[in-house]
């Protein structure tokens, strides 16, 4: 993959996102002005498990997919790229039909006694429907990913922001009868999640038509299942354990910050905050460095094919010169403005004072992506998944023994110690990876 094509796409996805996070900005004011930051708090509540099931249907078929069709492109060889897409998606719509019936079915469980909270049963329910439409979607796009073309992703997460915006307004103001809770907003993001999954299956047959009948002779290629299931299992697995941490920080969370204030209400909101109004402010520059490191993956394993270390060592240290300038203009903005920003958006003056508080991390925060990115690319999943988890152990041993009796700042604390000890490891790891000594750059 060419550096025009990494340019062009990281463009392509950079323009895109930021303006699907200008309306996911749009769409929380709206929520959090309709529903309240308590509502928003059980809202976020649900997205663990959401997640988790994602990770194990979505996220490591589609990175994988993304990596071998752009190795197999690298190589001339069409047809086994076109043969792991489909394998892919048979993959990735199995699971979620398995996570969609369990989660449907064990909702109410989980939300007593992990989630601690009855009232995310119903959501859960109404959540597990979108899951066969994001794992027909994150096929479909990690395809055209690793064709080089990222129009299609940028599209697909605009139309799914669009869609839940209007499905909000809908609800809120034709259907006066509808309780203004957290299920609102659930609605509105699996409405967006079908509308966008629909609109992929579209784009990808308009882009395909051609071609979608022919070469159907592809038992030459079966060979090439097992390197492409070597490939999803340690992303899978890297995927599904990173973000069952993550969700056990994020459950934990509300809980421990109930032992500090011994309020649920307090812990409820201050939660609803952090999850729901200063994380997507900390991340909203990070859709520059998120569309780098999708465009990025193809590309190092294209170079890595071609075994040309160099082209990945340049790429390296662009990425990181790159992120620690984003991140230090975030975190100067954020400290200046951040107060601001929140109170004239949200309303919301104690998640501002949060905000200053947490923008520092900011450089540490898209670091950690583009390095993530990086050992994927250079076939580290597996380290990458040892660094990860043991960046989130921190956060939670923090949450779960500091946070109860010292509040955000131990939160906050645990979160700088976490991304300083990954960042280390990620570095020290990518080096040792780039050694010419360490081989021919097949998939393995």
């Amino acid at each position: 993959m060419s550096k025009n094509i990494i340019i062009k796409g990281t463009l392509i996805l950079t323009i895109a996102g930021i303006l699907t996070k200008v309306l996911g900005f749009y769409n929380r004011i709206l929520l959090t002005r309709i529903i309240g930051v308590k509502e928003l708090g059980i809202y976020q509540l649900i997205f663990p498990i959401y997640m988790l099931a994602i990770s194990f249907c979505c996220q490591g078929v589609s990175t994988a997919l993304t990596k071998h069709i752009s190795y197999y492109l690298g190589t001339n060889e069409k047809r086994k790229a076109k043969y792991i897409f489909k394998y892919a998606l048979i993959l990735s719509i199995s699971f979620s039909i398995i996570f969609m019936t369990s989660i449907y079915a064990l909702s109410e469980p989980i939300s007593i006694y992990l989630l601690k909270n009855s009232e995310c049963s119903y959501l859960l329910k109404i959540l597990s429907i979108a899951l066969p439409f994001v794992a027909v979607k994150s096929c479909i796009n990690a395809y055209f990913i690793g064709n080089g073309n990222s129009a299609i992703q940028g599209i697909s997460h605009f139309v799914e922001q669009l869609v839940r915006i209007i499905t909000a307004y809908i609800l809120t103001y034709t259907l006066s009868d509808i309780n203004k809770d957290a299920s609102l907003a659930t609605i509105a993001v699996v409405t967006g999640e079908v509308f966008s999954g629909i609109l992929a299956i579209l784009l990808f047959y308009n882009k395909n038509k051609s071609t979608i009948n022919k070469n159907k002779d592809l038992t030459n290629c079966k060979d090439t299942l097992k390197y492409y299931i070597y490939d999803v299992i340690p992303i899978t697995t890297n995927n599904l354990i990173f973000t069952l941490f993550a969700s056990l920080e994020s459950i934990l969370l509300p809980a421990m910050l109930f032992k500090y204030y011994n309020d649920s209400d307090s812990a409820m909101e201050l939660y609803g905050m952090i999850t729901g109004i200063v994380i997507p402010f900390l991340l909203f520059p990070a859709t520059i460095t998120t569309s780098l490191s999708t465009m990025l993956l193809p590309a190092i394993s294209n170079a890595k094919a071609k075994e040309n270390y160099n082209k990945i060592k340049s790429a390296l240290f662009i990425c990181v010169s790159f992120c620690l300038i984003l991140g230090a203009v975030t975190c100067i903005g954020y400290t200046l403005l951040g107060q601001w920003a929140c109170e004239f958006a949200f309303k919301s003056r104690d998640a501002g004072t949060i905000l200053s508080k947490m923008c520092f991390l900011c450089p540490f925060i898209y670091l950690c992506g583009v390095l993530s990115t990086i050992l994927n690319g250079v076939d580290k999943a597996f380290t990458n998944m040892i660094i990860n988890v043991g960046g989130l152990i921190i956060r939670i041993i923090f949450v779960n023994f500091y946070v109860p009796t010292q509040g955000l700042n131990a939160y906050i604390l645990g979160m700088f110690i976490s991304y300083i000890s990954m960042l280390t490891l990620m570095t020290i790891n990518i080096k040792k990876a780039l050694k010419p000594s360490l081989g021919s750059g097949q998939i393995n």
